[in-house]
């Protein structure tokens, strides 16, 4: 398969005032949406259930196998290490390969990690096939992105990105009470094998009805180097832009903050706040439905900036540094809220304000390259991921050793203003080029 190029980048001008050239017929754009709502997002909608199953399981089998909170924890983020690890190499592939194949391979793959997963009876068991599974989600996120950088145009990319983050926090969403209901009414392991037969059959569907680009569409150059090392060239040569580094550190310091809703918030709730298993499954999901609503407006709004103004830059920076601030501070005020109400209140505005900072990060990284996004996605995602997978191991340890919870949120406060920082460093409208990427 050739090289897979995004085709539907355009200059500043674009948007400035020359008129966008059609992409696609109406029934091409209509497919497109069927696509996204058909496969790409319930793929991810089901890679985030494969992951809250643990999430929210993990009271149980802590419990069951009398795993200390720091190895709990760590078993619930090592998904996270390979998958920051392979992000940019998988990157690679996809540019390489393409979504199609890439996306197939990595949810039948990650499924059947999951459906594996009951069957782990120790510490290290579990932590090897979480390992895998953070292998085979790694393709899931460059592939999404590439796949809506090929089939929609500029102006329909941030609503495009907010359906599919939408869809994503929808697991964790309905993963709260669903899978907290199964774990009482049955067994914390009925659950990871309903979510990994559905990942299995999807990934079918993806593979059978799916292209990387819309008929159309003109052909990527063919690569008539030889050089299978040109990636990986390309990849050295990006490292020498600002842009790179600062749209990767942003990601970093958000999903720093998100760590902590993601991963440590059951037992939060549980031990710091005293809740009931399936009392913590219903508050677990209140945040995540406001960020899964924020997402879907934040893309109309961005979407609408970009109509009005005809500038990039204000469609996509101000509500990133808005957004990563308003989420790091607000997470350690409803700490600070005795009242369960008001609390899960304040954590619910501090994930709908990332909701902006999420629309802000995925449609700029489709904006700052041409030929590159999926080794632009992937390197961002790698930061994002690894700070998953290391902050709530952090914030487990300070509470272990100082017995604040105050003090583990301290992260997320430092995290929100260093990466409003690195957005405001990030200039959408400047793109990146792997020939010559200083910017």
């Amino acid at each position: 398969m050739t090289t897979l190029q995004a085709t539907c980048d355009h200059g500043p001008s674009t948007v400035a005032g020359t008129k966008e050239l059609p992409r696609a017929s109406e029934d091409q754009k209509g497919k497109s949406w069927l696509i996204l709502f058909g496969l790409i997002a319930p793929i991810n909608f089901l890679m985030s259930l494969d992951r809250q199953a643990m999430t929210l399981s993990a009271p149980r089998i802590q419990g069951q196998f009398g795993f200390s909170l720091v190895e709990i924890s760590m078993i619930i983020s090592c998904v996270l290490w390979t998958y920051a690890v392979l992000q940019v190499p998988t990157g690679i592939l996809v540019n390489r390969f393409g979504p199609r194949i890439c996306l197939f391979a990595g949810c039948l793959a990650w499924s059947l990690a999951t459906i594996l997963t009951p069957f782990a009876g120790s510490f290290l068991g579990f932590m090897l096939v979480r390992l895998f599974m953070g292998a085979g989600q790694s393709p899931d996120w460059s592939s999404s992105i590439v796949t809506i950088n090929n089939w929609f145009a500029p102006g329909r990319r941030a609503r495009a990105n907010s359906v599919l983050l939408a869809f994503l926090y929808l697991g964790s969403v309905v993963g709260g009470p669903l899978t907290t209901q199964i774990t009482e009414r049955y067994s914390w392991k009925l659950s990871f094998f309903v979510y990994g037969v559905a990942g299995v059959l999807w990934s079918i569907l993806w593979f059978v009805f799916v292209r990387d680009r819309p008929a159309s569409a003109p052909l990527p150059a063919p690569d008539l180097t030889g050089k299978q090392d040109k990636g990986w060239l390309q990849f050295t040569r990006l490292l020498g832009s600002t842009q790179f580094w600062a749209i990767g550190l942003h990601y970093m310091c958000l999903l720093t903050i998100q760590s902590f809703f993601l991963v440590l918030m059951p037992f939060y709730l549980m031990q710091h706040r005293h809740m009931s298993y399936t009392s913590m499954g219903w508050l677990y999901s209140m945040p995540w439905l406001f960020l899964y609503v924020s997402v879907f407006v934040s893309g109309m709004i961005a979407d609408h900036i970009l109509k009005r103004t005809g500038s990039i830059w204000w469609a996509r920076t101000p509500m990133g540094i808005v957004g990563t601030l308003c989420c790091g501070g607000l997470a350690v005020v409803g700490n600070l809220i005795d009242s369960t109400t008001l609390m899960i209140l304040v954590f619910s505005l501090a994930l709908a304000f990332s909701g902006l900072s999420q629309i802000s990060i995925w449609t700029s990284v489709q904006d700052l390259t041409r030929t590159q996004t999926g080794m632009l996605a992937g390197w961002t995602t790698c930061w994002g991921n690894a700070a998953s997978g290391i902050a709530p191991i952090a914030m487990v340890y300070i509470v272990k050793q100082t017995g604040s919870w105050s003090a583990a949120l301290s992260l997320p406060l430092v995290a929100g203003i260093i990466g409003a920082l690195c957005c405001a460093w990030t200039h959408p409208e400047r793109t990146i080029n792997a020939e010559n990427p200083r910017s």
